[in-house]
């Protein structure tokens, strides 16, 4: 009996945990393995303290998600689809939706720690029903929560004691969306009063590995991978440049007044320049640590990319330093209202309307979308 060891499973992806080798999967550092409270895998370790994936990248097969939604709704099975409040227009996935016609879908919107305080509660709910109504996303309701692991389990708790304890329940959402931080708050609370492992394997008929987490001995959640949106900075730039663009803490907007002639660096990820128009004040929601920078229109291309060069601004991308490697998007905003504009993966900008003219440089691939105003206004 002394020779009997505990099989121990990483509570993020379900791996079995090893000390041996850094470079398979599972691994921990040797101190930990004895620990008795729960210790994730260095991979989900990285991925949730500093969004850091040391995992190859898999592309996003919209074919292969399909297939799991058409089971998930061939087992009337509950859908909870995590949004990122903070990203999720420019995440959203036509083809995805069209398929969730017909399921009892959830919406837990994530990561409201990281939007300003100020911001009131139900005009947020508002936005977001009304943005997805208009993009045909039905569901039976929305649930704003945060990254703290307390916030966010009480609707997750909510919907498994209602679920009459035989329907399954799957969960779905982009990358970096918040998803996995749900999950592993869960699983810090989970007790497994089952003989089932918890355990992770290809779906049948896709090549995606789906984390299945048992309840009761009838019932599971069903973690699916973070699907990919191939438009977004996120999966344009590098690891590094991520971690530097990523929001941490509540966003504290910036503000500028600008005008024709005038220009912004937003990190060296982007730049808005005004071609004509009145001085308008204008407001940036990007991650704190983004460094901006004022300066004139005329100078502003060998600014920008002098800058970026030497670093001066940030964060920046060994991608994307080049003049060659941005393309510019023109804007005539209407004469009143307010008009925000989303640089997916990244942020967004909310100008007043004022007939004026606006370019955006951005990195090649990068998707610039014009929203309603979303925040309504604190």
């Amino acid at each position: 009996m002394s020779n009997l060891k505990m099989i121990r499973r990483c509570p993020g992806c379900g791996l079995i945990l090893q000390s041996i080798d850094d470079q398979l999967p599972g691994f921990v550092p040797p101190k930990h393995v004895e620990r008795h409270e729960v210790v994730l895998c260095q991979r989900c370790f990285k991925l949730q303290h500093y969004g850091e994936d040391i995992a190859p990248k898999e592309s996003f097969n919209v074919d292969e998600f399909v297939t799991i939604l058409r089971k998930a709704k061939h087992q009337n099975a509950i859908i909870i689809w995590v949004l990122d409040l903070l990203h999720f227009e420019t995440t959203l996935s036509k083809t995805l939706i069209q398929e969730l016609s017909g399921s009892e879908t959830y919406v837990f919107a994530t990561k409201r720690d990281l939007l300003p305080k100020s911001i009131n509660q139900e005009k947020l709910k508002q936005y977001l029903s009304r943005f997805l109504r208009d993009h045909q996303f039905v569901f039976s309701d929305i649930l704003i929560v945060s990254t703290k692991a307390k916030e966010s389990l009480l609707p997750l708790q909510t919907l498994i004691e209602q679920s009459g304890g035989k329907r399954p329940i799957y969960l779905f959402g982009a990358t970096s969306s918040g998803k996995s931080s749900l999950v592993n708050a869960y699983l810090k609370q989970y007790t497994n009063g089952t003989y089932r492992m918890i355990t992770t394997s290809a779906f049948p008929g896709t090549t995606l590995r789906v984390i299945e987490i048992p309840l009761t001995h009838e019932q599971s959640i069903y973690d699916t991978p973070g699907y990919i949106a191939d438009h977004s900075l996120l999966a344009l730039v590098e690891k590094e440049t991520i971690k530097g663009m990523t929001a941490k803490v509540e966003i504290k907007p910036k503000h500028y007044r600008l005008g024709a002639k005038d220009s912004l660096s937003i990190g060296g990820l982007a730049r808005l320049d005004v071609l004509n128009g009145p001085k308008v004040m204008t407001s940036y929601y990007f991650a704190n640590q983004v460094v901006f920078h004022k300066q004139t229109l005329a100078k502003a291309d060998s600014s920008f990319f002098h800058m970026v060069e030497k670093k001066a601004l940030f964060p920046t991308s060994k991608k994307f330093g080049k003049p060659e490697s941005f393309v510019p998007f023109e804007l005539t905003l209407p004469s009143s209202g307010r008009q925000d504009i989303a640089l997916a993966g990244y942020g967004w900008i909310s100008l007043p309307c004022a007939d004026q003219t606006i370019r955006l440089m951005v990195p090649k691939g990068m998707l610039v979308l014009p929203i309603p105003s979303k925040l309504s206004h604190e």
